[in-house]
Formats: structure tokens, C-alpha cells, sequence
């Protein structure tokens, strides 16, 4: 009898020591496994989603000037939102189409040409550039007709080059405009390693831009000539190494049309026409 006593006694013992075990080793570990294994956890839901969604709508109904303001209000509003990349693609469009044409908006205003007005003179009477004026008014030739009805709007722009974006992007009186996706860049201002692995900090540049190129056959012409809307364009910036050029045709032989010397920043072609008709020399620039 006493040997059944101490053989209850020893697996009592022994099963309250394994149940202690299972509790305090194997069970938090077995919990620990379950948990990795779960998937993660859904994002919280995006609250500034419904905003966006209804921008889209009133740009859809083809209401662009209020589609104008919903968008540039949920930019300025929303940086962080997980909408802002296709909030600032849309806007973007929605801005080039507006301000290069005819198309009424609330900030446009009208000149009458008058006898001896030719249109470097009246582009600089309005504080905008012959090329934008041509652009925002359609006009085929820098010929004016006495009577004839130029539209134009406020135009202060200023140029942002970022690598932390890898976007162009343009904005008008400190607002933003549009943004140009960035192809390739020189290589004094790619990313770069240090030893260790280590990425180098760029500085903070200012500069401006210093003159705009335009190529057709390999020769430069200007906007009066004919063609020129069908041109190359070079957007040559102060800051070393920055200047805007579209990029070269695969196996194209290399022509003094194909790249700057002094290297650059790739675009897409109809950014460089875009940005040749938005900005002017003296526009300020900054690689961030």
C-alpha cells in the first residue's frame, strides 16, 4: 500500500511538472509559431479614399475647373494619403489641359491685338514667353491680325528636381502644376555609395534655368520657325549636370542633338515639349 501511495505521489508530481512545462516553455513558443504564421494584419482603411473618389467624379461629369480645385485641395490637404501619386497624375493632366488652350477658366484674361503689336512684345506686355503665349492660344505663326483675341493667365513658375521622388515637378505660384517622371540621370548626381555600403547625402542645390533648346534635324531653331513644336527641346538648368534633355531613340548614332556634353537628367519626349512652352529663363530651380 505504501509503495501505490509513493508511485501516485511521484506521477502527480512529474504531471504537474510536465503541465508547468508545457505552460511556461512549449505553449508561449507554440503561441509565438501561430502568430507568425497569420498573415499581417490588414492596413486601416484610408480615410482620405472618399475625398479622391469624389474629384474623380466631378472630373469625370467633365467639370475641369472644379475638378481643378477638389484635386489641388486634396494635394495640399492629403501629402501623406495613399492616393496622392495618381491625385497629382490627374491633376497634373487636368492643369496642362486647361492652361495650353483656350479653354475658359476663372484666371484667364483676355488682349486685343492692336496696330504695330508683334508677339515677343505682347507675350512680354503680359509677363509670359512668346512660346507659352503661341501655345495657350494654338497659334501655327508669331503673325498677329489687328482685332485678334489672345487668352492668357498668371505665370510664375518655378522648377523642382527630386532624387528622393525621382520626379521633375513644376509648380505655379507655389502650387503645384505637374510632375514629370525622371528617366535617368548624370551620374554626379545618381545615388552613390560610400565605402560600407553607405549612400552618400546630396546637398540642396538653387539654380535656375538658364535657356531652352530646341533641335530639328540637328540644327537649332527657334519658335518663330516652322516645325519648332515638332523640335527636341534641351531645358538647360544653372546647377552642373541638370539639364533636361529627352531621351535618344535606341541605336540612334549620336548626333550633337542627342545629349548635352556636359551630361544631364533624361525625360520623356512630350515632357520636354510641355516644360519648353511652361517655362522661361530666370525660372527658379532647385535639386533636392
Amino acid at each position: 500500500m505504501k509503495a501505490l501511495f509513493l508511485i501516485v505521489l511521484a506521477l502527480s508530481i512529474l504531471g504537474t511538472g510536465a503541465y508547468f512545462s508545457y505552460e511556461i516553455l512549449i505553449q508561449p513558443q507554440r503561441a509565438l509559431q501561430e502568430e507568425k504564421a497569420q498573415p499581417p494584419p490588414l492596413p486601416p482603411p484610408d480615410p482620405t479614399v472618399e475625398d479622391f473618389e469624389k474629384a474623380k467624379e466631378v472630373t469625370k461629369a467633365g467639370k475641369l475647373v472644379d475638378s481643378r480645385e477638389a484635386l489641388a485641395t486634396f494635394v495640399e490637404h492629403y501629402p501623406e494619403s495613399s492616393k496622392i501619386g495618381e491625385a497629382k497624375d490627374l491633376l497634373g493632366n487636368i492643369n496642362t489641359t486647361l492652361f495650353l488652350s483656350t479653354r475658359p477658366t476663372p484666371e484667364k484674361q483676355e488682349y486685343i491685338v492692336k496696330s504695330g503689336d508683334v508677339i515677343s512684345r505682347v507675350a512680354k506686355h503680359l509677363a509670359v514667353s512668346p512660346e507659352l503665349l503661341m501655345r495657350m492660344n494654338n497659334l501655327k505663326t508669331d503673325k498677329l491680325q489687328i482685332g485678334q483675341k489672345l487668352t492668357y493667365a498668371p505665370a510664375d513658375f518655378s522648377l523642382i528636381i527630386s532624387r528622393q521622388t525621382n520626379r521633375v515637378t513644376v509648380r505655379n505660384q507655389g502650387r503645384f502644376f505637374k510632375h514629370y517622371p525622371i528617366l535617368s540621370w548624370s551620374s554626379e548626381h545618381s545615388k552613390t555609395h560610400a565605402p560600407g555600403g553607405k549612400i552618400v547625402p546630396h546637398v540642396k542645390q538653387a539654380g535656375k534655368v538658364r535657356d531652352k533648346v530646341a533641335w530639328l534635324d540637328d540644327e537649332r531653331v527657334i519658335f518663330t520657325e516652322p516645325g519648332y513644336w515638332g523640335s527636341k527641346f534641351w531645358i538647360e538648368i544653372s546647377i552642373k549636370g541638370c539639364t533636361l534633355y529627352s531621351q535618344p531613340e535606341k541605336n540612334a548614332p549620336e548626333t550633337p542633338s542627342s545629349k548635352p556634353t556636359t551630361g544631364g537628367i533624361t525625360l520623356a519626349r512630350p515632357a520636354l515639349t510641355e516644360l519648353a512652352a511652361l517655362l522661361s529663363a530666370g525660372d527658379p530651380v532647385t535639386l533636392e
